[in-house]
């Protein structure tokens, strides 16, 4: 399968840490502004992540570097407006994005949380208007945060219901069970909101129990990653049967060890023990991927167009987007289609 027939099919992402979407020009634009100089080599060693990372610390520190330079609102629309403008362009025409108050405000005192927001949510109306795309955010709560903290931002979010579609947990789910946050997600279900989270990720954890947590005790309608839901059938038989899809990110699985590498994903065996997959980016700049790179990667795997389409459908059926806005970017094939 060629790029060009994977560059026309209409997509869905529906996960993709705004954070980590800068392109590499604005990062470039940010260090000369800061009167910063960095030659090729140390720029790409600073803000990428182009083979497997040793340790999570190594991954967070590439992370943190991104973070730094998102000091204002104007740099964070303009972030938000040309990655919305990067998928359009790449055929997405759905897309969630994601962000965690609370790691990107607490980095830089001349960006407050309301104006943080209020940034991201002009970049995405810009976006809309001047490309045929629906967008919709996703507030990011994180474990390595106390639940009380984590409260602060779940209010954050209920407070703003006309912008926030649902609630996600991200981070070590290693180190920081989720058991904390069950009366987070409680009250998000409660608000009307969709629930994502992030589980089953790190490899040789038996972290496929998370998922199942995930879904039992913290109401999650997706799962983020799951991409070792195969090591247990038990999970695999209750994610199958509720119909629950996993948000697989191939590119990012194998950068962050959670599989030995981007050739023996198991995307496709995920896929044939019935579980609903789609494909995303996770942190499309700070992994040097795109969206259409990710269906490449999986067409080298074996990938047929048809079940491309059919991960877009459940994805498109998936989205935490009200039904009329998609209906205005996405046409759902008929039966045969």
């Amino acid at each position: 399968m060629n790029l060009d027939k994977i560059s026309a099919l209409p997509k869905v992402e529906l996960h993709c840490h705004l954070e980590l979407t800068a392109r590499r020009s604005l990062l470039r634009e940010l260090l000369v502004s800061k009167g910063l100089k960095l030659d090729d080599a140390a720029f790409q060693a600073k803000y990428y992540i182009t083979e497997p990372m040793a340790d999570l610390p190594s991954v967070l520190n590439k992370f943190f570097s991104h973070r730094d330079l998102l000091s204002s609102p104007e740099i964070v629309e303009r972030m938000t407006y040309e990655a919305c403008e990067d998928m359009a362009n790449d055929g997405v025409k759905i897309l969630e994005l994601r962000y965690a108050p609370s790691f990107l405000s607490e980095a830089h005192d001349t960006l407050s949380p309301e104006a943080l927001h209020e940034a991201i949510v002009k970049g995405c109306a810009r976006a809309e208007a001047d490309f045929d795309i629906a967008t919709g955010l996703i507030c990011t709560l994180q474990r390595i945060k106390t639940a009380e903290e984590n409260e602060h931002w779940l209010n954050f979010a209920l407070d703003r219901l006309d912008d926030f579609m649902a609630m996600d947990l991200a981070d070590d789910e290693v180190g920081y069970g989720a058991g904390p946050f069950i009366p987070l997600f409680q009250r998000a279900k409660e608000a009307g909101l969709g629930v994502t989270i992030h589980a089953g990720e790190p490899a040789g954890c038996g972290a496929s129990k998370n998922i199942a947590e995930a879904v039992t005790e913290l109401g999650a309608d997706r799962i983020g990653h799951g991409v070792q839901i195969l090591e247990d059938l038990a999970v695999v038989e209750l994610i199958a049967s509720r119909g629950i899809p996993l948000e697989l990110c191939p590119t990012s699985n194998w950068l962050t060890g959670a599989v030995p590498s981007l050739e023996a994903h198991p995307f496709l065996d995920i896929m044939k023990a019935g579980i609903k997959t789609t494909i995303n980016t996770d942190d499309p700049s700070i992994m040097a991927t795109d969206i259409n790179k990710e269906y490449m990667a999986l067409a080298a795997q074996g990938m047929t167009l048809e079940q491309m389409v059919q991960c877009n459908a459940w994805a498109a059926e998936a989205s935490f987007i009200a039904p009329m806005k998609k209906a205005r970017v996405w046409e759902t094939p008929g039966p045969g289609a």
